[in-house]
Protein backbone atom coordinates (compact mmCIF):
# COMPACT_ATOMS: atom_id res chain seq x y z
CA UNK A 1 0.00 0.00 0.00
CA UNK A 2 1.26 3.44 -1.22
CA UNK A 3 0.16 6.22 0.54
CA UNK A 4 1.65 9.83 -0.91
CA UNK A 5 1.57 13.13 1.09
CA UNK A 6 0.30 16.30 -0.45
CA UNK A 7 1.68 19.73 0.12
CA UNK A 8 -1.08 22.11 1.41
CA UNK A 9 -2.70 24.20 -1.22
CA UNK A 10 -1.06 27.42 0.54
CA UNK A 11 2.38 26.07 0.62
CA UNK A 12 3.82 28.27 -2.54
CA UNK A 13 2.40 31.00 -1.29
CA UNK A 14 4.03 30.50 1.86
CA UNK A 15 7.29 29.88 0.38
CA UNK A 16 7.21 33.00 -1.34
CA UNK A 17 5.84 35.22 1.62
CA UNK A 18 9.32 33.41 3.55
CA UNK A 19 11.42 34.40 0.18
CA UNK A 20 9.95 37.53 0.19
CA UNK A 21 11.13 38.42 3.84
CA UNK A 22 14.66 37.03 2.87
CA UNK A 23 14.87 39.12 0.09
CA UNK A 24 13.77 42.14 2.40
CA UNK A 25 16.73 41.46 4.67
CA UNK A 26 19.08 40.98 1.67
CA UNK A 27 18.44 43.61 0.23
CA UNK A 28 18.55 46.03 3.39
CA UNK A 29 21.88 44.76 4.37
CA UNK A 30 23.11 45.91 1.58
CA UNK A 31 21.24 49.31 1.97
CA UNK A 32 23.32 49.36 4.71
CA UNK A 33 26.39 48.58 3.52
CA UNK A 34 25.92 51.19 0.83
CA UNK A 35 25.63 53.78 3.87
CA UNK A 36 28.23 52.38 5.74
CA UNK A 37 30.49 53.10 2.70
CA UNK A 38 29.04 56.39 2.28
CA UNK A 39 27.01 58.24 -0.69
CA UNK A 40 30.11 59.55 -2.34
CA UNK A 41 31.56 55.75 -2.39
CA UNK A 42 29.20 55.13 -5.62
CA UNK A 43 28.38 57.30 -9.12
CA UNK A 44 25.75 59.11 -8.85
CA UNK A 45 23.69 56.72 -11.53
CA UNK A 46 23.96 53.75 -9.06
CA UNK A 47 22.74 55.54 -6.42
CA UNK A 48 20.00 56.54 -8.21
CA UNK A 49 19.23 53.42 -10.25
CA UNK A 50 19.57 51.80 -6.16
CA UNK A 51 16.74 53.89 -5.23
CA UNK A 52 14.51 53.46 -8.39
CA UNK A 53 15.23 49.35 -7.72
CA UNK A 54 14.25 49.98 -3.99
CA UNK A 55 10.90 51.51 -4.92
CA UNK A 56 10.51 48.53 -6.92
CA UNK A 57 11.54 46.14 -4.20
CA UNK A 58 9.06 46.88 -1.82
CA UNK A 59 6.29 47.04 -3.75
CA UNK A 60 7.11 43.05 -4.82
CA UNK A 61 7.68 42.47 -1.53
CA UNK A 62 4.52 43.61 -0.17
CA UNK A 63 2.59 42.34 -2.92
CA UNK A 64 4.04 39.13 -2.00
CA UNK A 65 3.76 39.19 2.28
CA UNK A 66 -0.04 40.93 1.09
CA UNK A 67 -0.72 37.32 -1.24
CA UNK A 68 -1.59 39.73 -4.46
CA UNK A 69 -2.70 37.58 -7.63
CA UNK A 70 0.15 39.36 -9.61
CA UNK A 71 2.55 38.77 -6.67
CA UNK A 72 4.30 35.87 -8.42
CA UNK A 73 5.14 37.45 -12.00
CA UNK A 74 6.04 40.68 -9.26
CA UNK A 75 8.83 38.42 -7.63
CA UNK A 76 10.37 36.79 -10.80
CA UNK A 77 11.06 40.09 -12.61
CA UNK A 78 11.99 41.79 -9.77
CA UNK A 79 14.16 38.73 -8.33
CA UNK A 80 16.02 38.21 -11.36
CA UNK A 81 16.16 42.01 -12.44
CA UNK A 82 17.83 42.74 -8.79
CA UNK A 83 20.03 39.61 -9.09
CA UNK A 84 21.33 40.19 -12.72
CA UNK A 85 22.01 43.97 -12.33
CA UNK A 86 23.94 43.88 -8.67
CA UNK A 87 25.95 40.49 -10.64
CA UNK A 88 26.44 43.64 -12.89
CA UNK A 89 27.33 46.53 -10.72
CA UNK A 90 29.32 45.08 -8.01
CA UNK A 91 31.05 41.72 -8.85
CA UNK A 92 32.08 42.23 -12.64
CA UNK A 93 35.14 44.53 -13.36
CA UNK A 94 34.55 47.75 -14.48
CA UNK A 95 33.57 48.37 -18.43
CA UNK A 96 31.45 51.52 -17.47
CA UNK A 97 32.51 52.78 -14.56
CA UNK A 98 29.71 55.56 -14.32
CA UNK A 99 27.41 52.70 -14.79
CA UNK A 100 29.03 50.28 -11.81
CA UNK A 101 30.24 50.25 -8.47
CA UNK A 102 32.82 47.33 -8.48
CA UNK A 103 34.12 45.35 -5.95
CA UNK A 104 36.76 44.02 -8.34
CA UNK A 105 37.80 47.13 -10.35
CA UNK A 106 39.55 50.48 -8.26
CA UNK A 107 38.68 52.91 -7.19
CA UNK A 108 36.22 50.27 -4.86
CA UNK A 109 36.06 52.64 -1.63
CA UNK A 110 35.28 51.11 1.69
CA UNK A 111 34.92 47.94 0.55
CA UNK A 112 35.01 45.37 2.63
CA UNK A 113 33.99 41.65 3.39
CA UNK A 114 30.82 43.50 4.71
CA UNK A 115 30.20 44.75 1.19
CA UNK A 116 30.82 41.34 -0.49
CA UNK A 117 28.53 39.66 1.94
CA UNK A 118 25.48 41.65 1.50
CA UNK A 119 25.91 41.75 -2.13
CA UNK A 120 25.85 38.00 -2.40
CA UNK A 121 23.44 38.07 0.34
CA UNK A 122 21.15 40.39 -1.60
CA UNK A 123 21.77 38.36 -5.12
CA UNK A 124 21.18 35.10 -3.58
CA UNK A 125 17.88 36.07 -1.70
CA UNK A 126 16.91 37.72 -5.29
CA UNK A 127 17.36 34.33 -7.03
CA UNK A 128 15.20 32.61 -4.34
CA UNK A 129 12.58 34.93 -4.60
CA UNK A 130 12.10 34.65 -8.40
CA UNK A 131 12.09 31.03 -8.20
CA UNK A 132 9.51 31.21 -5.35
CA UNK A 133 7.69 32.96 -7.76
CA UNK A 134 7.84 30.33 -10.71
CA UNK A 135 6.99 28.15 -8.13
CA UNK A 136 3.77 30.35 -7.02
CA UNK A 137 2.97 30.62 -10.39
CA UNK A 138 2.73 27.16 -10.88
CA UNK A 139 0.44 25.87 -8.43
CA UNK A 140 -3.00 25.29 -9.38
CA UNK A 141 -6.16 27.87 -9.16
Amino acid sequence: MTSQLSQPPASAGRYLSWAAIAFAIGWGVHVLDHLRRGMSASPHAIMVGGMIQGVFVVVAIAMAITGRRRAPEAAIVVGFGSAVLFTYAHLLPSYFPAYQDSFISPPHINVTWLSWSSAIAEIGSGIVFAIAGLRARRRPA
